[in-house]
């Protein structure tokens, strides 16, 4: 989340960003698939389409007394319905083999086109807290699409509705893509928007030389110089993101500043690193942070495509 003061937000050439339409649930037999179907029926609450999907493994061999695949089946199908019921009630059913849960999740993705993807914390994470578990970790990398994680113990909170959604920027395309998102389902869902932008304020620790101590002495100015500039990018940024929203450039570890901001909102909508896969969802060390640190259901967005390049204006030879 540190900002530089290098490109500023860019999405030219790419399709803006629409709120979710066709969102999939991934359900297992853990309370945190509650959760996890709270967060997709408040997401979805627009009129999208939502999905609860589980995925159980094909016994490759059936031994005496174990349950057969059409035991395990049904057995599937009976619990999503009964989540269902209690949290999604306009929810379709799926439900997958595969001795993979996340290989199985990301193929009914694609085969059920779905644009997001919305699952439940570890089981061993802090209560109201989010945390990420072996099975979402191994999306992470993977999925071509947003994946939104719901804090444990969601299904605790009745009437639980996204009223206010907040996004973490730092002036990169990557949370250009974020604050679009963000601003189409605040569009969609009717809910007030918040973009906070840090800038790291810590001082650096280098050799202790006069050189170094030279340049620290304008450390003050110099944070401030970037606070200013900061300010300016993210007024412009949020001028045109397509909803209304409040802008807010605060210093200090930025990791420190999302965990403050998801006290007063919905949803946490950050962005992919900078580097890795195009389209994919690497996080870094701020998005990692969060993955631990965060008390509001978090919206990770992928690395959006490169913008188209420009012709030169002259054509090939035929």
């Amino acid at each position: 989340m540190a900002p530089s003061s290098s490109t500023p937000m860019s999405l030219e050439g790419r399709k803006p960003q629409a709120a979710p339409a066709r969102i999939a649930v991934g359900i297992d037999d853990h309370p945190s698939g509650m959760d996890a179907a709270v967060l997709g029926s408040a997401i979805a609450a627009a009129g999208a389409d939502l999905l609860l999907v589980s995925v159980h493994p094909d016994p490759l061999v059936v031994m005496p007394g174990s349950m057969s695949w059409k035991g395990l089946h049904t057995q599937a199908r009976d619990h999503l319905a009964e989540v269902r019921d209690a949290h999604a009630p306009r929810a379709g059913l799926l439900v997958e083999t595969d001795t993979s849960v996340a290989r199985g999740l990301e193929r009914a993705m694609r085969g059920e086109r779905r644009d997001l993807l919305v699952v439940g914390s570890s089981p061993r994470a802090r209560d109201g807290h989010v945390g990420i578990g072996k099975r979402s970790r191994q999306l992470l990398g993977h999925a071509s699409s947003p994946l939104a994680i719901a804090p444990r113990g969601l299904r605790e909170r009745p009437g639980f509705a996204i009223k206010r959604i907040g996004v973490g920027y730092d002036g990169g395309p990557e949370s250009a893509a974020a604050l679009e998102l963000a601003a189409a389902m605040a569009q969609a869902l009717g809910a007030g928007l918040t973009v906070r932008l840090a800038v790291d304020d810590r001082i650096p620790v280098p050799g202790w030389s006069k050189l170094s101590e030279a340049a620290l002495s304008g450390w003050p100015e110099a944070v401030a110089g970037e606070v200013k500039a900061m300010q300016a990018r993210l007024a412009d940024a949020t001028a045109h993101c397509g909803a209304p929203a409040k802008g807010e450039v605060v210093t200090g570890r930025p990791a420190d500043a999302l965990a403050a901001l998801c006290d007063e909102i919905d949803l946490l909508v950050i962005g992919a690193r900078r580097w890795g896969p195009i389209s994919r969802l690497i996080v870094g060390s701020t998005g990692e942070a969060m993955l631990h640190e965060a008390t509001c259901p978090l919206l990770l967005v992928p690395r959006p495509p490169e913008p188209a390049k420009q012709s030169s204006g002259s054509e090939p030879a035929k």
